[in-house]
This record gives structure tokens, sequence and C-alpha cells, in this order.
């Protein structure tokens, strides 16, 4: 997110009082006592101890504001290392909640998961009304399976909606907190609560590129800037669903899987999913974290012809880990609460058998309400199924 501050600061911090800098008309004019001697000449001692500290906390301001301009610009550049530094220098200076919070959001991104949890403990504990903070340090919290930290997860998520009215986010955070703790019906009831208050603020989404899927079958070549040419297939037209080759190389599949597998956790479900219909194990890998997922945005931004801000700022990419007998049963992949303009599925490796991805109701095969009510989707008959081949 966009970061943002403002810091209220006074203009006239060194600008002392002039009746306290001019002496008076009459003492000017009445001859000087000794003691009225003794005080005049105090004057410009006292202001200058007065002055001192005064000077010391408006190079501690300018330093603070100097810092913090800084790191925005450099948070806005993408340049995290960079912003980083300069929001460390702006808390060194003072604690300021919301620069804790942007500082967390970036650790967060670079992996350091227990220095983004501080940061944003520190961003609550300057503001216990800092709904945006809470709310970030629940999903962190909510993360670690561990029953404490989930029972503490929770308390976050009620604080965020506390102070946040109609907060979608933390409505749907705290059904997957509940459904991690076992609470399936009162999870379901959270979800139910996200989506409707997701479908009465949605707003329209902004016109984007597109591109004609003509007939299934169709075959188009994709040529680059770079000289990279793809070739991609119309699988069906609605959903329109594309097949693109060698998207991948075989030494990508298996850095991406590299980076992924150590970290590898029960995924979550959303909407009237329940845990059982969902047994893999997924990680979000945040861009920063590598280069070749930043890559992989600019190749996705070029195949889709959307502009790269618009693709780096949809969500991390989700590595899952299905093991023998692992799937997710049917469900719909946007809805009213998180409205996708497209799924990018990346295939890593290939299996004997199973590791479909099947669409069974695709261009019209059978009604989504039959789909959803199937057992085994990919066996079905209808629609198509994507078969788990690489690199695709």
């Amino acid at each position: 997110s966009t970061p943002g501050l403002l810091l209220p600061l006074s203009a006239a911090l060194l600008r002392p009082s002039p009746a306290f800098l001019r002496p008076s008309p009459a003492s000017l004019r009445a001859p000087l006592s000794p003691l009225s001697a003794l005080r005049q000449s105090a004057i410009p001692r006292l202001l200058l101890l007065a002055l001192v500290p005064a000077m010391a906390l408006a190079s501690k301001q300018e330093a603070l504001v100097a810092s913090y301009k800084a790191a925005v610009a450099a948070h806005q550049a993408s340049e995290l290392d960079t912003a980083l530094e300069h929001y460390r220098a702006c808390v060194a200076i003072k604690s300021i909640p919301a620069v804790h919070n942007n500082m967390a959001a970036i650790l967060l991104s670079q992996g350091d998961k227990a220095a983004a949890e501080e940061n944003w403990r520190l961003a609550v504990e300057g503001k216990p009304d800092y709904a945006e903070a809470h709310f970030n340090l629940a999903v962190v919290l909510s993360e670690s399976g561990d029953d404490a930290k989930l029972a503490e997860a929770r308390r976050h998520c009620e604080l965020a909606m506390e102070h946040k009215e109609g907060y979608v986010q933390a409505h749907h955070l705290m059904g997957n907190i509940r459904m991690s703790q076992g609470a399936q019906e009162e999870a379901t009831g959270w979800y139910a609560k996200a989506e409707a208050l997701g479908g009465s603020a949605a707003a329209p989404a902004p016109a984007s590129f597109r591109w004609e899927g003509v007939e299934v079958g169709h075959v188009r070549t994709l040529r680059l800037p770079d000289g990279t040419s793809w070739s991609m297939q119309t699988l069906s037209l609605r959903p329109l669903s594309f097949l693109v080759r060698d998207f991948l190389s075989e030494d990508e599949c298996e850095r991406l899987i590299g980076l992924a597998r150590p970290r590898l956790q029960q995924s979550l479900t959303m909407g009237n999913a329940s845990a059982s219909e969902r047994t893999s194990e997924s990680v979000f890998l945040p861009a920063a974290e590598d280069g070749l997922l930043r890559e992989l945005q600019e190749r996705l931004s070029a195949l889709t012809r959307l502009p790269l801000q618009q693709v780096a700022g949809g969500e991390d990419i989700q590595l899952v880990h299905y093991s023998q007998g692992a799937a997710f049963g049917m469900h719909h992949d946007s809805s009213a609460f998180l409205p996708r303009l497209l799924t990018a599925f990346y295939y890593l490796n290939e299996v004997e058998g199973g590791g479909e991805t099947a669409f069974p109701a695709a261009d019209g095969a059978m009604s989504p309400d039959e789909a959803l009510a199937l057992a085994e989707p990919a066996a079905a008959g209808g629609g198509f199924a994507r078969l788990a081949r690489r690199p695709a």
C-alpha cells in the first residue's frame, strides 16, 4: 500500500516572543538599579540556555521530516532496502505508528516475519485504534498455526473491526482464523459477512485489455519486444481460458519449488468451501523476495498486456503443493469480496496420474450449480480438464 503520514510541525519553533526578546519601553527610560541591571544582564544567558535545546529539537524534527520524505519516495519507487533504511532513521528519532506499519510491510515482503510482527506490535502499541495495523498483525499471527497465536490473531482481528466499520478484509480474515481453530460453521458466517460487505462496497472495475478467444483450439503466436515468442491456444470461451507453453523453463520451475518447499503450510479456504475440500499445502511468495518472482510479474504483464503496476499490485504468487490424494474441490475463483480479473496457473512438475485442473461447466457443458456439486470434477466429462504438464 502507498505509505502516508502527516507530521504536524511548528513553523515557529525557534521564534521566541518579541516581548521576551526586547526590554519594555519603561525599562529603557528608567535608571537601572543594581538589581534590574543584574536581571537584564541575565536575559541573554537565559535566552541562550533556552535556545540550545530548542535548536536541538528543531534539528531532530528536520532530520525526521527529511528521512520520512526520502523513505516515502523510495517506497513508492519500490526501492525497498533504501526505504527501510530511511524508515529506521525516522523511528530512531521518534516512534511513529504509521512508519512502523510501513516498515513491517516491507520486512514481511522480504520474508522477515519476526521483524514485521515486532513492528506491527509497536504500531498498535503507539496507536491502539490503528485498525490496519491490528489487521496486519492478525494476518501474520494467524499464519503460524500455533493455538496461542491464533487466539491472539483473533483478538487483533476483533480490534481491527472495532476501530474500522465495515472492514471487509478483517471479516474474511476472521473466517480464516476460526476455520483454523476448527469452528467451521462460525467461519462460514464470517465469510458470508465479508461477501455481503464486499458486494455492497464493490466499485466498477476499470477497463482492461482482454485477448479475444476467437474459437476453441485457436492458436496465436505472441511476439514480444525482446524477441521472445509464445504460442497461446484457446481452451474455452466461457470462462475465457488459454494455454501458453514454455512460459517457464525447467530450471525456473525447480527454483520456485525450492523457494517454497521449506515454508509450505496447510492451505486456507474461503467462501463456503470447507477445510476438507482443500487438502493441499501452500505459501505466498512476495515478489520482493527473489528476482525470478519480479521477472514473472514482468512476463505476465507482457503476456496479458496489462500495466506492470497493475500486475505487481495484485496478489503475491501462491505456490501450492498437492501430495498424493490431496485436492481442492470445486469452487469459485472470484467473488464480490475478492474480484479477480484473471488467474494465472503455472504448472511446475508432472505426475503419472491425476493433478488436473478441471472446468466442468466450461462453455455451457453444465450449470455452475451442477459443477459445484461434483465429487470428481475431472472425471465428469464436461467442459475440459488441464493435465499437469511442465513447463507451461
